[in-house]
């Protein structure tokens, strides 16, 4: 079983974009997903719509979210991240994932395809495509 940590990004597009291939990953079976307090609090941020707000939380309720941000550590290969998006990989790292599924190319852009301890970073239909 795939355990795939999802950044704001992706839980947003799911969101907005209900018959997406994107919230698709909600009807894996064989996929653990799971989130973040900081990825959570960044895709609430970023959705005002009602319709899909109610959405989100739909979709929030059904990850496994780490109960706290992991303390910041050493990163093997460390890509050298800004630091918005630190707590991102480093919450990956810690929960144990496999894939870490972000489309956010101007920041992830040259860790995709990578693993940066122990966890691969992928655009989600990349990821979705290699099932």
């Amino acid at each position: 079983m795939d355990r795939l940590l999802l950044d704001a990004n992706v839980l947003v597009s799911a969101a907005l974009k209900p018959d997406s291939l994107l919230a698709g990953l909600w009807h894996l079976h064989d996929v653990r997903l799971l989130g973040s307090p900081h990825v959570v609090a960044e895709a609430r941020r970023n959705v005002a719509e009602l319709a899909a707000t109610a959405r989100l939380e739909l979709l929030i309720a059904r990850l496994a979210a780490l109960p706290s941000e992991p303390a910041d550590f050493e990163i093997v290969d460390d890509p050298g991240l800004p630091a918005k998006d630190r707590p991102v990989l480093l919450a990956a790292i810690a929960s144990g994932a496999d894939h870490l599924l972000s489309g956010d190319l101007a920041h992830f852009g040259p860790c995709m395809g990578r693993v940066i301890g122990g966890v691969r970073v992928t655009l989600p239909g990349q990821y979705l495509r290699g099932r």
